[in-house]
C-alpha cells in the first residue's frame, strides 16, 4: 500500500513524467514492470532533470583553435544533449587559473572542470610520463592507437590519474608535436642546444634539454613570451598552439620540428563532483566528450598547417629533422628511455608491456616517414 502512495506521490508532482506510465505507440504498456521497477524509473527522469551547473576553467581564450574551441563545443553538445539540465560557464584566459595551476585547482574541489597538459600529471605520477620518454610516440599513427579510448595504455594512465590525484579523465586532445623555438639558429642538431635556456614544462623535458646540453628553465605557457624578453630564455620547448597563442614570433624567428614526443591535454573532472552526478547526467557528460574527442583528433592537422602557414607568413622560418639528425638526438638523449626502462615501478612495467605489444600492430610498425633516408656513411 505504502509502495503505491509513493508512486501516486511522485506522479503528482512530476506531471511532465506521467507519459513513461502511459501506453506506448503501439497501445501497448511494459507487463512485465512492477511498481518498484516503474519507481525506479520514475526517480531516474526526475534525476535527469536535476539542474546542475558546472565551473570551468581555461588557461587560454575560448577563441583558441584547439582547446578554446573544444571547450566551448562540449558545453553546448553537454547543454543540448541535456535540455539545459546541465550547465557549463567557462571562465576563460587565466580568469581563475593558469595552467599549472589547474590540477590542483580541479583535485581540491575549487574548480569543476578544467583542461590540463599531460606533463601536469607527469609530475605527479612516476611512470605515466613514459609519453614524454624522447622519439619512443614520435608519428602519429602510433600516438593514435596509444590515445584511443580502447587503448590499455590510455586506461592505465586514466586509472592513475583518478586514484592518485581524485579527477577523472574526460577525454584526450592532441595539440601536436613537441619543436624548438628559438632565435636566429635552428637546433637540428643537439650541440646548437649546448649552453642555452630552454623553456621546458615537465621533468622528463628538462631532463631532456640537460642530457643533450641545455640548461633547462621551467617556465608555464602564459610566462613564455615574457620569458624570452626578460631573457630568461633563449629558446622553447611546446606545441605549436604555444607559439599562436602567446605571438611568439614577437620573441623568436626559427621553428625546428624534432617531433620527439606528442603533446596532449585533458578535460578532467573532480571525482567527487562525477560520483556525486546522477548516471544520466554522467552519460551526457562522456558522450559529447567522446563526441569532442573525436573531431578535435581528426582536426589537428588542419589546425596545424594552418598555423604554419601563419607562422610563415609572420616571417619565422620551418626545418625538420633529417633521418641522421634523428639519430644523433636519440642518442644525446638514450639514457632517459634507458632509466624508464630500468624503473621498478609496476605502473611502469605495465605501460612497458603495452608499448611493445602496440609497436607490434600492424598500424604501428614501421615508423615516421618524413625523415627521409640515411645519407651518413
Amino acid at each position: 500500500m505504502m509502495r503505491s502512495l509513493i508512486v501516486l506521490a511522485c506522479l503528482l508532482i512530476m506531471p511532465g513524467l506521467v507519459a513513461a506510465a502511459e501506453p506506448a505507440a503501439g497501445g501497448k504498456t511494459n507487463e512485465s514492470s512492477g511498481p518498484a521497477e516503474r519507481l525506479a524509473d520514475l526517480r531516474n527522469r526526475a534525476q535527469a532533470q536535476q539542474q546542475i551547473k558546472l565551473k570551468a576553467t581555461l588557461f587560454l581564450p575560448t577563441a583558441d583553435a584547439l582547446l578554446g574551441q573544444s571547450l566551448v563545443r562540449f558545453r553546448d553538445s553537454v547543454e543540448r544533449r541535456s535540455g539545459k539540465a546541465i550547465t557549463v560557464e567557462i571562465f576563460d584566459k587565466g580568469q581563475l587559473y593558469i595552467d599549472d595551476e589547474t590540477v590542483g585547482a580541479v583535485e581540491s574541489g575549487a574548480v569543476d572542470i578544467g583542461i590540463a597538459g599531460f606533463n601536469q600529471f607527469a609530475k605527479r605520477i612516476p611512470g605515466i610520463d613514459i609519453l614524454e620518454r624522447p622519439f619512443l610516440f614520435n608519428f602519429e599513427e602510433l600516438v593514435r592507437a596509444a590515445t584511443s579510448p580502447s587503448s590499455d595504455m590510455r586506461k592505465l594512465i586514466d586509472t592513475a590519474i583518478v586514484e592518485t590525484i581524485g579527477v577523472r579523465v574526460l577525454w584526450w586532445q592532441s595539440a601536436g608535436s613537441q619543436i624548438f623555438i628559438s632565435n636566429h639558429t635552428t637546433v637540428n642538431e643537439p650541440q646548437q642546444l649546448k649552453g642555452r635556456k630552454v623553456r621546458v614544462f615537465s621533468p622528463a623535458h628538462a631532463e631532456f634539454v640537460k642530457q643533450c646540453g641545455g640548461i633547462p628553465v621551467m617556465v608555464s605557457a602564459n610566462k613564455t613570451r615574457d620569458a624570452f624578453q626578460a631573457g630568461q630564455v633563449e629558446m622553447a620547448m611546446g606545441a605549436s598552439a604555444l607559439i599562436a597563442n602567446r605571438q611568439l614570433w614577437t620573441v623568436a624567428d626559427t621553428i625546428t620540428r624534432t617531433s620527439h614526443a606528442p603533446i596532449e591535454f585533458f578535460l578532467i573532472i573532480n571525482e567527487k563532483v562525477w560520483q556525486s552526478l546522477p548516471e544520466a547526467h554522467q552519460t551526457v557528460l562522456m558522450e559529447a566528450a567522446r563526441e569532442e574527442e573525436r573531431l578535435s583528433r581528426q582536426r589537428i592537422s588542419e589546425i596545424e598547417a594552418a598555423y604554419y602557414a601563419m607562422f610563415l607568413q609572420k616571417g619565422m622560418t620551418l626545418h625538420d629533422l633529417t633521418a641522421d639528425q634523428i639519430v644523433d638526438w636519440r642518442a644525446c638523449s638514450a639514457s632517459l628511455v634507458e632509466d624508464y626502462m630500468l624503473s621498478s615501478s609496476d605502473l611502469t612495467r605495465r605501460l612497458l608491456a603495452v608499448y611493445g605489444r602496440l609497436r607490434t600492430d600492424a598500424c604501428c610498425t614501421a615508423g615516421p616517414t618524413t625523415a627521409g633516408a640515411f645519407n651518413r656513411r
